[in-house]
């Protein structure tokens, strides 16, 4: 009987979980200052661009394998949509991106899920990760989740991004912008 409960549970909390994640998804687009929708937004480079919207200038979306166990929630230090804020830097196509979790100033912070499971998402400024990170152990983070040890794997939350090294090194030198 317990184990028969157990599975309705877990049913009930994956429906709403897929439910949250379409709701998610849905963003409305951007005003312009003239009350007209927006059609495109403006980035101040192709590393901001990809920060906020995980897509390229050069025309690719970045994509990831991996979905962090909280879902697609704000950053809940600047009132997240779990939190009942903003999308938290869900901007563009809808899809997970670095301000998701890392926030849109890159400091990360705490995500709850309906109030139930929460994850850290870390401070992403390239000067909190410089001491730890170059270009490659950071490439091998983003696309490998390797830690930049190299011997351990970081947390599942963290999604695998597929992306090209001219993109990368956009991200990194948009990151290097983060004060």
């Amino acid at each position: 009987m317990n184990q028969q409960i157990k599975m309705i549970a877990n049913g009930l909390l994956a429906i709403m979980v897929a439910l949250l994640l379409v709701t998610c998804s849905s963003h409305p687009q951007p005003i312009g200052t003239n009350g007209t929708k927006q059609e495109t937004q403006s980035f101040r480079s192709n590393g901001e661009r990809i920060y906020f919207t995980s897509t390229s200038d050069r025309g690719t979306n970045i994509t990831s394998t991996g979905v962090p166990s909280g879902g697609m929630m704000g950053n809940g230090s600047s009132g997240g949509m779990m939190n009942g804020g903003s999308s938290g830097g869900m901007v563009g196509n809808g899809n997970l991106t670095c301000a998701s979790c890392h926030g849109t100033d890159g400091r990360g912070g705490v995500h709850t899920m309906m109030g139930m499971q929460t994850m850290e998402a870390p401070d992403i400024r390239w000067s909190a990760l410089e001491s730890e990170f170059d270009a490659e152990k950071f490439r091998l983070a983003m696309t490998q989740g390797q830690d930049p040890d190299g011997k351990t794997q970081l947390n599942q939350d963290m999604p695998r991004w597929n992306i090209g090294n001219e993109d990368l090194a956009d991200l990194i030198t948009y990151l290097k912008t983060l004060s």
